[in-house]
């Protein structure tokens, strides 16, 4: 890419990034009318037919635009909607108040250190569960190519459709000029409820991101590269994301390591992780 193409990609990455931000203390005015003058949607009919079917549907959205904005306005035009959030514990109070306190207003809010038994039943109600693939894999997690480079990707998309028998939407808010928004949802899915199936979700978020380079979080792959580069370093797989933040050496950064994925496949049967 050019040096000027590169320069003005990275403006618009940090528009988006920052209006991402503004947009918790925005979306305190949001209402129902409002919303008709500000919101888009692109594909609703596969949401809605996802809906239908009423085996619960799992939102699986990518770091892309206004991710966590999406579920705040599908929530306010009436779908039964559930997040797994941070609890924001180290933020400081206003930005936790912003982050918490309009999302339990409209749907319900969980965190990961809860048991996941309010998961199945919200799915067994037929409901919808908006979960980020692109976030830390674990122990459990799959290894897939993401732009050249090897991530650990959650698999927590197809083994919860290969348990419920849920449909998977995969669904996108793009950061519009005044503040508004265009949501995108698509049907997924997969060839097998595997390791090739989350394989081929990092391949619809990679045409997305080619598709709009400005809206994708491109600072999500720099920090799943660098946790990449740790684990091969370190040679074990952490429930807790935060081992490997503290963990991480300057050359974990670098962009041109990449590590071999049979090696990282090898580090994953050690610590039994559910690779296939």
């Amino acid at each position: 890419m050019a040096p000027a193409a590169l320069k003005r990609l990275l403006r618009e990455y940090w528009r988006v990034h920052q209006r991402a931000f503004l947009g918790f203390f925005y979306s305190k005015r949001f209402d129902g009318e409002m919303l008709e003058e500000l919101v888009t949607l692109k594909g609703r009919d596969v949401l809605d037919r996802a809906v239908s079917r009423g085996r619960g549907v799992l939102l699986l959205v990518p770091h892309f635009g206004d991710e966590r904005m999406l579920h705040i306005l599908l929530a306010i035009m009436g779908y039964r909607i559930h997040v797994i959030s941070s609890r924001y514990d180290n933020a400081p109070e206003v930005v936790r108040e912003a982050r918490l306190s309009v999302s339990r207003q409209w749907y319900h809010v969980a965190f990961p250190d809860q048991p996941l038994g309010w998961l199945y039943e919200a799915l067994g109600r037929g409901e919808v569960v908006q979960i980020s693939p692109t976030a830390y894999g674990g122990p459990k997690g799959h290894w897939v190519w993401s732009f050249g480079v090897p991530v650990l990707a959650s698999s927590t998309p197809v083994r919860l459709a290969a348990s419920t028998g849920c449909s998977m939407v995969v669904a996108c808010n793009r950061a519009l000029p005044g503040m508004r928004y265009e949501i995108m949802f698509t049907d997924f899915i997969p060839s097998s409820l595997d390791v090739r199936g989350t394989s081929e979700l990092f391949e619809k978020y990679g045409d997305l991101a080619r598709e709009y380079p400005e809206q994708y979080n491109w600072m999500n792959l720099v920090i799943r590269h660098r946790e990449t580069n740790t684990i091969a370093r370190l040679g074990q797989i952490p429930a807790d994301e935060t081992v490997l933040e503290r963990a991480a050496q300057h050359s974990d950064w670098d962009p041109v390591v990449i590590q071999d994925p049979q090696s990282l496949s090898s580090i994953s049967t050690r610590a039994g992780s559910a690779l296939v």
